[in-house]
């Protein structure tokens, strides 16, 4: 399973010259990155102009560690981010799949963007909270960091997994057929998800992964649409 997983990735990764794909990074980008700049500024601005400490030297060790700890934030949240803004452009990427690589499908029902926007925000949420649950947990095992590692690639894979099937599902599926077959094939998922929270965790290549994993889950769902054919016939 976990070769079939890589393979559908890299003819993600191979279609990246489609035009289409660029657009929707290019948008998806700019929208994450003037979002993190917007917060960015308004926590550091924050820190400069609040005093914690009367004395000067604790003051500045206080600033620091906020600052680094709004770095490591953005690193960590910045996946969510972007990937909500894949989703307004959400149907470009997931039609010049399907035009490239399964011409002979029957047309979908385009996911209306509302509903898209709805589950993504809901993942957003859910996602950026638990991580922030986890985020003591992460600091804690510092010393041992094979569990933090552990702990994070875990909770983002089963969660990106579950969250780009469930953006691209709704147009070939019914909303109730959706909960069951993803259970089903939960661990085809969660290996797409962990594929998806390792490729974020490298530098620049992570600009690039919300593209290559709505495009990849496509493909796995393609795949399990195809098992479930199989079954029914």
């Amino acid at each position: 399973m976990q070769l079939n997983i890589i393979n559908l990735f890299l003819k993600s990764i191979i279609q990246f010259s489609d035009p289409a794909f660029r657009r929707v990074l290019v948008k998806a980008l700019i929208l994450s990155v003037l979002v993190f700049i917007c917060l960015t500024g308004i926590v550091w601005f924050t820190l400069s102009e609040t005093s914690v400490f009367s004395f000067w030297f604790f003051e500045v060790i206080a600033d620091t560690l906020g600052g680094i700890t709004v770095i490591f934030m953005v690193w960590l949240l910045f996946p969510t981010v972007a990937s909500f803004f894949v989703t307004l452009y959400l149907e470009d990427i997931v039609v010049a799949v399907e035009n490239r690589h399964y011409p002979n499908d029957p047309p979908a029902q385009p996911l209306e963007l509302s509903k898209s926007m709805l589950i993504t925000l809901r993942f957003t949420v859910v996602t950026i909270a638990l991580n922030l649950l986890a985020l003591p947990f992460y600091l804690f095992t510092i010393w041992f960091p094979p569990i933090a590692i552990g702990v994070f690639y875990c909770l983002n894979g089963y969660l990106f997994g579950r969250e780009y099937f469930e953006i691209v599902a709704p147009r070939r599926f019914n909303s109730s057929d959706i909960a069951s077959v993803r259970k089903v094939n939960r661990w085809k998922l969660f290996s797409a998800g962990l594929v998806i929270t390792f490729l974020f965790t490298i530098p620049f290549v992570n600009l690039v992964v919300p593209v290559i994993g709505v495009a990849a889950l496509t493909h796995v769902f393609k795949s399990i649409q195809r098992s479930e054919m199989a079954v029914i016939e």
